[in-house]
C-alpha cells in the first residue's frame, strides 16, 4: 500500500487515520514519534552517532548493504519510534528484509509500528 500525502507528516497522519485512529489519537501518536525522531524514519539516536561513527544516512546504508552487522545489538535507537531493544530492532530488520526495502522505509516502519 502506498502512503498518501506530499509530506512525511501528511503520510503518517493519513496512515494513522486509515487505521481508524481519531484525530486525537493520531495527533498523540505523532507527537510521541516527533519527540523520538523528529518524524525521521532514518534517525539514528544522536548520542550514538559519534560513538558508532555514523550519520543517519551512513548507518542506514551500512545496515542495508550488510556491512554493519550489529544493528540489533548495538542499543542505539533507530527510526520513527527510536526502537532500541534488540528484539524489536531484529524484528524491524527482518520486516524490512521481508519487504525488500531499506530499514528507513517510511511505509515499512509504519506497518511495523502498527503491528
Amino acid at each position: 500500500m502506498g502512503l498518501i500525502g506530499k509530506t512525511t507528516e501528511e503520510k503518517i497522519w493519513n496512515f494513522l487515520k486509515s487505521k481508524g485512529l481519531s484525530d486525537y489519537g493520531a495527533a498523540g501518536l505523532m507527537g510521541n514519534l516527533f519527540a523520538e525522531s523528529g518524524l525521521n524514519p532514518q534517525n539514528l539516536q544522536n548520542s550514538y552517532e559519534k560513538k558508532l561513527g555514523h550519520t543517519d544516512a551512513s548507518y542506514t546504508a551500512a545496515v542495508d548493504n550488510g556491512s554493519y552487522k550489529n544493528f540489533a545489538r548495538d542499543a542505539a535507537g533507530y527510526g520513527l519510534a527510536q526502537w532500541t531493544y534488540w528484539s524489536r530492532k531484529q524484528a524491524l530488520l527482518n520486516h524490512a528484509k521481508q519487504a525488500g526495502v531499506s530499514i528507513a522505509d517510511l511505509n515499512m516502519q509504519l506497518g511495523f509500528l502498527w503491528e
